[in-house]
């Protein structure tokens, strides 16, 4: 088979029953069956429905022969499948452990590629391989972030996509969920907020990021390496960008005490590794938390667009846990103490009154 590019089964990879068969789900199936039959293997057999992240995608686990594979569908409109095999590409050559695309068809959008298992992180998260699995996240971290542009293959990660991206929060959440419209002295406080945080990402030196580097795009393989999806967005950006994704989970809360150790672990290797890490500590950690802040702050926003845009209600569960994360993180730093006390004093309250009208559980 051609080996061309990658998968990506991103948000939870739990099976579920196969859903009622549309014109390009029977079109998959037509094709994968046309790539296995001309290897010499049997037509594939068992499909079931993968569930899949906050993009178009969709995601099968399917038997062929004596092993499970991932036949995935990204309409090509949509989404960049050439990125995904150039970068699935340059991850394996640097040890990462991504999924092998096994087989492409870029005009229609299907791939077909290796299963990485089932295990997500956020359930590893519950057993006592927790530790070990957290360590074994940051030294694949510290191979993708040696990757570097790659020869170009990396796209830079700009300050005009980053300002974009805090966009988000402002137009689909305050704006479009909560219809509040800001006021002269709100707009100026969000305004101020960005610039910090954008400046304080722009300040640290660059490397390749995943740029979702957390429990839903990392599984735990029983050989005790991290496996990584959805890497297809892939970034020449911020230092500490895969760092904040993962101490800082938009679906996980840990224990900050947990969080010290971790990011510890994580300078350690950095120099080791060579990276530009500084040896200013408090800086190092401000300006991962702040990156951080921004990350959750582009969650929310996505997490609302997805119910306004897309009616997909799946994320809504996720914006009240994010946003109080978001307050208690602005709270240690007194550059975003106001930030902070606009969040948990005017835009939490009307956050849980929309979602508990949507149906949503609030105050957990």
């Amino acid at each position: 088979m051609s080996r061309i590019v990658e998968e990506r089964a991103d948000d939870t990879i739990a099976p579920m029953q196969a859903t009622p068969s549309s014109p390009r789900r029977q079109a998959l199936q037509h094709w994968v069956d046309r790539v296995l039959v001309g290897n010499g293997s049997a037509p594939s057999s068992d499909w079931c429905t993968v569930v899949g992240d906050a993009s178009f995608r969709q995601f099968y686990r399917l038997r062929a022969n004596d092993r499970t594979v991932i036949a995935m569908d990204a309409p090509p409109a949509s989404e960049n499948n050439a990125q995904f095999l150039r970068l699935s590409k340059v991850f394996r050559e640097a040890g990462v452990q991504v999924p092998e695309v096994l087989a492409s068809d870029l005009e229609h959008g299907f791939m077909l590629v290796s299963d990485l298992g089932e295990l997500l992180y956020g359930d590893v998260y519950d057993t006592p391989q927790r530790e070990l699995a957290i360590e074994r996240a940051l030294d694949t971290m510290i191979k993708i972030a040696r990757v570097g542009d790659a020869g170009g293959v990396v796209p830079p990660y700009t300050t005009q996509r980053l300002r974009d991206e805090l966009g988000l929060f402002e137009t689909w959440f305050i704006e479009g969920m909560l219809r509040h419209s800001l006021t002269d002295t709100e707009r100026g406080l969000l305004g101020a907020t960005k610039d910090l945080l954008v400046d304080a990402m722009e300040a640290q030196p660059k490397v390749c990021v995943h740029r979702d580097y957390h429990s839903r795009n990392l599984l735990w393989g029983p050989d005790h390496v991290t496996r990584v999806v959805d890497f297809q967005d892939a970034l020449h950006g911020p230092l500490l960008y895969d760092i904040a994704s993962l101490l800082r989970d938009c679906y996980v809360r840990f224990d900050e005490v947990d969080i010290a150790r971790w990011r510890e672990g994580y300078r350690e290797r950095a120099v080791r590794a060579g990276l530009p890490v500084g040896a200013d500590r408090a800086e190092l950690w401000r300006q991962l938390d702040w990156t951080a802040v921004q990350r959750q702050m582009k969650a929310v926003g996505i997490f609302a667009r997805l119910e306004l845009r897309d009616s997909r209600g799946s994320h809504l569960v996720d914006i009240e846990p994010v946003l109080e994360h978001l307050v208690s993180v602005c709270r240690a730093y007194v550059a975003l103490a106001s930030f902070g006390a606009w969040l948990n004093d005017a835009i939490l309250p009307r956050a849980r009154a929309e979602l508990s009208a949507r149906g949503v559980p609030c105050g957990r």
